[in-house]
């Protein structure tokens, strides 16, 4: 049994070792990827106004207040985590390809809770869109907001403290926060409902203390809890419907070979073409290792350039050449190629 212990200890070792080893030869860098959005809207629609329609009106407002007493949120939350809501989709459609903002916000009256008003009047719709120079009004029709706090059963760590082995007992708590928004487009022209939907977006924040009431006492406010989510939940929203840019993480060998080495110096300045011309003459080394590793190299330099046909290509030839990395990079970017004929529909170019 000592001998089979003594021999997993080992194996875990190698195993340990090869990790970093292998790691000493690759580095990572962030790159920019656009993100289709997750339905397509007509052309037609560009400029467009924000409207936040999630408050009560008088019938509703007392049953609203009720609501807020019940649920323990308080009078009022809703309200304010619903123009989070609304500055969060601002904040990504002032970034955005697809859309021109033309307002900083309306409010109209809904019904203040969870169920969808009716439809607004399409002359009401009309009048607003002409008002603004807006082909379409983007409305959020419902804003629900509720939160809970669970205190966790206790972690006990052990740890050295002068060589000598103690326990450390600590307690975790988790704040969650759900939000639940419903969203209309209303496509002014067509006298259309482009979109009608809900979405359920759930956000923890988390902490620790000595004791449970400590770790309670250091998760965040509830109103900044909310914020935060409501400020999320607008930017989801954001992905739904317009095109967005997003950094992802890529890997790349920088180590072993000279020109490895130095083509990382290269890397981190941008100098993505002077990077290629060590890698390429790689790619035909007799080393598979060397190559597969150049080529994998070569598939995301021309990912960078904007060939995503030649990466695949460059990736297949690494992946061929015996690379374990190539494979999952490949369905990186035939997703990234699918994606790129959504963004030429969603974009017009």
């Amino acid at each position: 049994m000592d001998k089979f212990n003594i021999m997993i200890k080992k194996l875990c070792f190698f195993l340990f070792l090869l990790t970093v080893f292998t790691s000493c030869y690759t580095s990572s860098i962030m790159v920019d990827i656009q993100r289709p959005a997750d339905i397509n809207i007509s052309q037609e629609v560009k400029n467009v106004v924000l409207v936040n329609r999630s408050m009560p009106s008088k019938d509703n407002l007392a049953g609203n207040i009720v609501e807020g007493l019940l649920s323990g949120e308080g009078i009022g939350a809703d309200k304010v985590g619903s123009e989070y809501c609304i500055e969060g989709l601002t904040n990504m459609l002032n970034n955005s390809e697809r859309f021109n903002l033309k307002n900083i916000g309306i409010e109209l009256k809904g019904t203040g809770t969870s169920s969808f008003p009716l439809p607004l009047d399409w002359n009401e719709v009309q009048s607003i869109c002409e008002s603004y120079d807006a082909d379409a009004l983007l409305v959020l029709e419902t804003f629900d907001s509720d939160s809970r706090t669970i205190a966790g059963n206790p972690i006990v760590r052990t740890r050295k403290k002068k060589g000598v082995k103690i326990k450390e007992k600590s307690y975790p708590a988790t704040l969650i926060m759900e939000i639940e928004s419903g969203w209309r487009i209303y496509d002014a022209n067509n006298k259309n409902i482009i979109d009608e939907n809900k979405f359920r977006e759930i956000k923890e924040f988390h902490s620790t203390g000595k004791s449970a009431e400590q770790a309670i006492m250091r998760l965040p406010s509830k109103r900044l809890a909310l914020k935060e989510s409501g400020l999320f939940a607008g930017k989801q929203y954001g992905f739904r419907i317009s095109p967005m840019w997003i950094k992802s993480n890529r890997s790349y060998y920088s180590g072993k070979h000279e020109d490895f080495k130095n083509a990382k110096q290269f890397v981190k300045q941008g100098d993505w073409n002077s990077a290629i011309l060590l890698w390429k003459p790689l790619t035909a080394s007799e080393d598979l290792k060397t190559s597969s590793r150049a080529s994998y190299n070569m598939a995301l330099a021309s990912e960078i350039n904007g060939s995503l046909d030649t990466a695949i290509e460059w990736a297949i030839k690494a992946k061929k050449a015996g690379n374990k990395k190539a494979s999952s990079y490949i369905n990186i970017l035939s997703k990234l190629k699918i994606n790129q004929e959504k963004l030429k529909k969603q974009l017009n170019n």
